[in-house]
């Protein structure tokens, strides 16, 4: 295995990513979608995304919801020693699996960064997100399918391409128990408790992405379904594969349009649903 990122250990480097990474995936909207209108940051985490809206592009109001208490006071911590623009107003606040804090047709745009792929009933959360848009109003997200090359989310532990496909799920959770207790495993920074000592192995309680409640396994085929049944639009939907040099975004591309495996070269996707008037 190799040696982690620093980004993987140190929290406030994953904080700096972290920031650096939503801009970057920010680019990919544009910035009239969110200057002067009221947006909902789903998901917000520590609130990285709020904070670079907020001071970058001049929303009217943005609110940062997640279902993380820490998460949460961590955002309001940063809210505290943050210099926002004195027109911009900004909140966190706790949310739920059941539903949003927030009455219905109360903002004009709703984001969900890194997000999707962990919401576990992702059918009554698209209709939550179409209640609370505005006629008009944009979902825009940023989403990483299940079927990926690291659709798992457990490259710190299974660093292998498509292993959920090769190995199966039963086989990689019985892996990643090995894995981490070797004495050569490197902990992560969310491994570690409040005094940095490596947590109990947690994946001895899982065999399936099921059970372990932090993967939704949801493919495109079945979000475009879901995403109708809750009454939206899809304006946009862009499938993106391998970065890095030419010929593997080439190569990535190519087999990213044929038919039935095409999805499993998908890495992320940009997404834009529209409640319509």
């Amino acid at each position: 295995m190799r040696d982690p990122a620093q980004r993987t250990v140190d929290y406030g480097a994953y904080g700096d990513w972290r920031r650096s990474s939503l801009s970057r995936s920010w680019s990919a909207f544009p910035d009239a979608l969110v200057t002067g209108k009221d947006v909902l940051d789903f998901g917000c985490g520590d609130g990285p995304l709020s904070f670079f809206l907020a001071t970058e592009k001049r929303p009217r109001r943005i609110l940062g919801v997640d279902i993380l208490p820490s998460a949460i006071e961590r955002a309001k911590s940063s809210l505290a020693r943050t210099a926002v623009p004195p027109e911009v107003q900004v909140e966190f606040m706790l949310g739920s699996t059941n539903g949003l804090p927030v009455a219905d047709q109360s903002f004009d745009a709703l984001l969900a960064f890194d997000c999707l792929e962990h919401v576990m009933s992702p059918g009554p959360i698209l209709r939550e997100w179409y209640r609370v848009l505005r006629p008009g109003g944009r979902c825009l997200i940023e989403w990483f399918p299940y079927k990926g090359p690291w659709g798992p989310h457990m490259e710190a532990l299974v660093p292998i391409l498509w292993a959920h496909v090769i190995f199966g799920e039963r086989a990689m959770f019985r892996t990643a128990e090995m894995i981490y207790d070797l004495p050569e495993f490197v902990p992560r920074h969310w491994d570690l408790d409040e005094r940095g000592n490596k947590l109990p192995n947690k994946w001895r309680a899982w065999s399936s992405f099921r059970e372990q409640g932090y993967i939704n396994q949801l493919d495109i085929a079945a979000f475009r379904q879901l995403a109708h049944d809750a009454g939206f639009h899809i304006a946009r939907l862009e499938r993106h594969s391998f970065g890095g040099s030419r010929l593997r975004q080439f190569a990535g591309g190519a087999l990213m349009r044929l038919p039935v495996v095409g999805e499993y070269f998908v890495s992320y996707a940009v997404i834009e649903l529209l409640r319509p008037e």
